[in-house]
This record gives C-alpha cells, structure tokens and sequence, in this order.
C-alpha cells in the first residue's frame, strides 16, 4: 500500500506538470528568464550578524574579503557601515556565498537563512538589508508563510502562481527602486529558506514562470485568508477597481476553525480607539454602523456621546483595534453592560482569492485554474516574458 501511494503521489505530480504545459503551450514567446527580485528584509540602526558554512564573499569598493565563516556589520554613523569593528565603509556592502547566508538580528539567537545575495546599503540613520534572490527561490521562503505546503497540491500550485504573479507586477512597478517588495505583510510574507520544503518546491516547479494575466498584462492578484463567503471590490479598500476582482458569493472556506469570529471591546477600550481616531472621546457611549459596502462589510461607524456623533472609517477602525481582534468587516454589533461585542465572519481585506477557500475547492476536486478563474474573473494563465 505505501508504494501504491507514493506511485499515485509521482503520478499526480506529473500529470499537473502536463496540464500546466497544455495551459501555457500557447504563450506567444515560451521563454522565462527568472527574474530577480530584490526584498527589503528589515532595516536596522544597530547590528547584525552573518554566517555560512561554506564562507562567505564581501565586496564593496573600500573593502574586499573572501572565505569568511561570519562578520559582524554595525551602523558607524555618517550613513557608514562598519565590517567586524574593524573597517568602515560607504556604499552598499555586497555579500554572496556557495550556501545559505544566516542573517542574526541584535539580541538574536538564531536568524534566518537567505539564499541569493544580501545588499546591505547604509542611509543617515541605519542601513537596509536587502535580499536580491530569483523569483523561483524567492518563492520557497514565501509559500509556507502564507498557506500550508500540507494542503492539497492544487491550492499550493495556485498560491506559488498568485505569489509570483504578485511579486512581478510589485517588480515592474518598482523596477528602479532599491527594493522591489518587502518581507512582510505590506507585501507578501517572505521569511527566507527556513520554510523551504519539498512540496513547495514541488508547486513551484510544476508551475515555473506561470502568471495570472488580464489582457496581455500582470494581474494584480491580492489574496487573504478568508473572505466569509463573499469577496470584496478593491476600491472598498484601496480606492481603485480592477475588472477582474468583483464582488461574488463564495460558498466555501466554512471549514476554517477561525471563520467565525467574535470580539469584545469595553467602553475604555473603544474611547481609547476613538481618541487614537482623533475624537474627543471622553463621553463616548454609543457605537453603530453607519454604512456598508456591496459586500455587506461594515464601510463606516459612527461613534457618539449622546450629543454629538463622530464618523470613522472602517478600515481605520479596524487597524486601531487590531487586525487579529477584528478579523474582517464583515460583523455585526451587539451592546452589553460593559461595551460591545463585535461577530463577524471571515479574515482578512476579503479582496482576490479566498485561502481557506480555494483549500476547500481543492479538497473536493478543484484544479488550480480553475480556482484562479473563480476569483480572477475572466484572467488567463501563461508564462511570463516580459521585463
């Protein structure tokens, strides 16, 4: 039985290596020359630590060393960077090496492990830390942040297309910037080879250069968690429409365990909310919605002290009261004794493709394009080939 398994296993592997060809066959110029993209890590005013095991190569036009185990980089002042206490220098510091760099942050134990080359480029005050890796690689330390590799390889392959496809579209936005895409959630969630695995790289592999495209050009594929069983138009969010992110039902994604949510704030908290807001909140006592969106997400609250009443944004409110404390807009309201209980389902902005599911479309027999058409609408898939 388990050599039936692992059979099957190899089977699937190459039978969605085939359907990918089949979809893609037709792009105009079958070429992909795997770009690469440069990832603002962190940025830090004290030091860091680095180490390989094969050493490492560190090269700046006022210093030039080869086969070092480790150094230490501190910020020297005067938009300086000091290399093991020892020398100090302007520009970017360029360091390379056979293996895995491992990247220490002050009062660190352990770091992270990055593949490619790190940039470390001094500004008046600190100096960035940049990661410039291709696309492919890029990827493995991206795909197990936002989703679990342990989920059916459908959904996997269809997040490494959506995560390309987004990095790409942030590349050619930004192609002159000194960093293309930064390592946290502002972007995409990119936390190097420590959560490299084979499945990811399986994904990755069987959907190599693959792109969400909307008329012959990048889509912008935002994704989230979870959108409570209906998506949500960008300019809602971001103030702008894009044709193929529409407002639709979504009858899956009901399997999560975080899909309804409940949360309470004390009247403290929300006059603690309203002043961050910048309302004099000293009386406040009452909270309602005012509006919602198409999608039935809350769009604007309004907050009073009986005599007067205050507007908030939403998605202000939200960002005050914690992303993890409201998980979406989609609730409602309910006063107690002591402020008010917020119930809502879902997590996340609610624009693009829903996580939990596209998870729940793989697991009954959903192919990876076909989830992505679900919630790209009318968007084709191809290899990419441009910049």
């Amino acid at each position: 039985m388990k050599i039936l398994t692992i059979n099957l296993y190899v089977i699937y592997i190459i039978y969605a290596f085939l359907i990918t060809t089949v979809l893609i066959i037709s792009t105009p110029v079958f070429a992909y020359e795997n770009p690469t993209l440069k990832v603002l890590l962190f940025k830090t005013s004290s030091y860091i630590n680095l180490k390989s095991y094969y050493g490492m190569t560190i090269k700046n036009p006022q210093h030039s060393s080869q086969g070092d185990f480790r150094a230490r980089f501190n910020y020297a002042g005067s938009g300086k960077i000091s290399i093991d206490n020892r020398w100090k220098v302007s520009n970017s510091i360029w360091i390379s090496g056979d293996d895995s760099i491992m990247v220490i942050r002050k009062g660190k134990q352990d770091g992270r492990r990055y593949r490619g080359r790190l940039e470390l480029k001094p500004y008046n005050g600190g100096f960035y830390v940049i990661n410039h890796i291709p696309i492919e690689k890029y990827l493995e330390g991206v795909l197990n942040a936002e989703i679990s590799t342990d989920w059916d390889l459908d959904v996997v392959q269809a997040q490494a297309i959506i995560s390309r496809t987004f990095a790409l579209f942030k590349r050619e936005q930004r192609l002159k910037k000194a960093w293309h895409v930064t390592a946290g959630q502002n972007d995409q969630v990119y936390l190097g080879e420590n959560i490299s695995d084979h499945r990811s790289r399986v994904a990755i592999d069987n959907t190599k250069g693959v792109v969400v495209n909307y008329r012959g050009k990048l889509a912008q594929t935002y994704y989230h968690s979870n959108c409570g069983g209906v998506t949500e138009d960008p300019a809602n969010v971001w103030q702008f429409s894009l044709p193929y992110l529409k407002v639709k039902s979504v009858p899956y994604g009901q399997k999560d365990p975080r899909y309804f949510w409940d949360h309470s704030l004390t009247y403290k908290e929300l006059r603690r909310i309203a002043s961050k807001a910048g309302i004099s909140a000293k009386k406040i006592n009452t909270l309602y919605i005012e509006k919602r969106t198409k999608s039935h997400r809350v769009a604007s609250i309004i907050f009073s002290n009986g005599k007067q009443s205050f507007r908030v944004e939403a998605i202000q409110f939200r960002k005050l009261a914690g992303y993890s404390n409201i998980q979406s807009l989609l609730f409602d309201t309910i006063q107690t004794p002591q402020g008010y209980s917020f119930q809502g389902t879902g997590n996340g902005h609610g624009v693009g493709l829903c996580q939990w599911a596209a998870k729940e479309m793989a697991d009954i027999g959903y192919r990876f394009d076909d989830i992505l058409k679900f919630f790209y609408t009318d968007t084709n898939i191809q290899i990419y080939n441009r910049l």
